[in-house]
């Protein structure tokens, strides 16, 4: 279940290019900030290692933003966004640090874009959670999968097209730090504010409302617009239903997570709803990142899936697990996450050996 990558595939990331498929005018702006922070690291500090920091502030931020709407107290809101702030910034300079210390190694790109993969189920929580705090509106569960798909359909859209398309990353992250900030601004009620009557479509609906609404057009136009090219790339019935796996079983997760927000488990345990149905969306995003690095094949069974599929299934049919059973869901999924990262790891390291956390010595020559 753990060995999806074949060993050739691990020897061959040796050869691993990289390819975006270009920047925004954001990215632009950012970048001289970006190459002034990176000339500061020094050599020592490993690439794989900024982005592990990033990926742990990402995740401290989920847990900052929960805490802060609990507790209603205005400086916390501002923890959250400060701490993807620095996330965004690790996850931006940990490859111009490499290129300019020479440390860049096949393993690079395979740590940095699947810690992004965790870090899309981290921000998802802390956007929903201020967006609604009692995680009530029926919405929002949408919103979350939808979310998550548009990552996921991207990465896809690599593995079947060949690039990534990274436009559209810094503006959804600073999107999404200036909307955990609101009610540090505006009051630990902004969520609870209402539009003005006049508005058009909007007006009298609570003050998130368009961005619940956005994320769900914006991100299902992703999902949308990926599946078409990629069906309009690949030729043959066959060939495009194996491409089409991805689909599938994006779609059958978030036809579970929709039943599961249906479920008697949400309005009592509304947190560990979400946070079953984003660290199974995590193991999905992560398996997808790592076969576009690889150009490996999506499988069309994933044993990944067995536990929150039969829970699910489970609740469907009018039965319940209850939070125990959920938590034990949960934790059963973040440890098939842990051992998917250690067992590539090891193989990585071992069969390419290149660190992965320590400094990577210069080359002779």
């Amino acid at each position: 279940m753990m060995d999806f990558i074949p060993d050739s595939e691990i020897s061959a990331l040796a050869t691993h290019k990289f390819q975006s498929a270009g920047s925004t005018w954001l990215d632009e702006k950012m970048d001289p900030f970006w190459c002034a922070v990176a000339q500061r690291i020094p050599r020592y500090i490993s690439p794989n290692l900024i982005s592990v920091l990033g990926g742990f502030c990402c995740a401290l931020a989920a847990v900052f933003t929960v805490v802060a709407n609990h507790v209603r107290w205005i400086p916390l809101y501002f923890v959250g966004p400060f701490l993807i702030f620095i996330y965004m910034t690790c996850d931006a300079v940990d490859g111009k640090h490499a290129r300019r210390t020479k440390q860049s190694t096949p393993l690079g790109a395979v740590v940095d874009h699947g810690i992004d993969a965790f870090c899309a189920f981290t921000t998802g929580i802390a956007v929903v959670v201020t967006a609604d705090p009692e995680l009530a509106d029926p919405r929002l569960m949408l919103a979350f999968c939808l979310f998550h798909g548009a990552w996921f359909c991207a990465q896809w859209g690599e593995l079947v097209l060949g690039s990534l398309d990274q436009r559209g990353i810094t503006e959804g992250e600073f999107a999404s730090m200036t909307v955990i900030a609101l009610p540090g601004i505006f009051g630990p009620d902004a969520a609870k504010s209402h539009l003005p009557s006049w508005l058009p479509f909007f007006g009298g609906r609570p003050v998130l409302d368009p961005v619940t609404m956005g994320v769900i057009l914006g991100c299902g136009g992703v999902c949308v617009s990926f599946a078409l090219r990629i069906f309009c790339k690949v030729q043959g019935t066959a060939d495009r239903l194996r491409t089409i796996f991805p689909l599938a079983h994006l779609a059958l997760h978030t036809t579970a997570a929709m039943q599961l927000a249906a479920s008697p488990l949400r309005p009592a345990w509304p947190l560990l709803t979400f946070t079953v149905v984003g660290m199974h969306a995590a193991l999905l995003m992560t398996k997808m990142r790592f076969m576009a690095t690889f150009r490996v094949p999506w499988p069309a069974l994933h044993a990944e899936m067995l536990p929150f599929l039969a829970g699910t299934g489970w609740e469907a049919l009018g039965f319940t697990l209850g939070a125990g059973g959920w938590l034990l869901v949960s934790l059963v999924e973040i440890a098939l996450l842990l051992a998917m990262w250690a067992r590539l790891l090891r193989r990585i390291c071992s069969r390419l050996e290149v660190p992965f956390l320590a400094e990577v010595p210069l080359k002779e020559g």
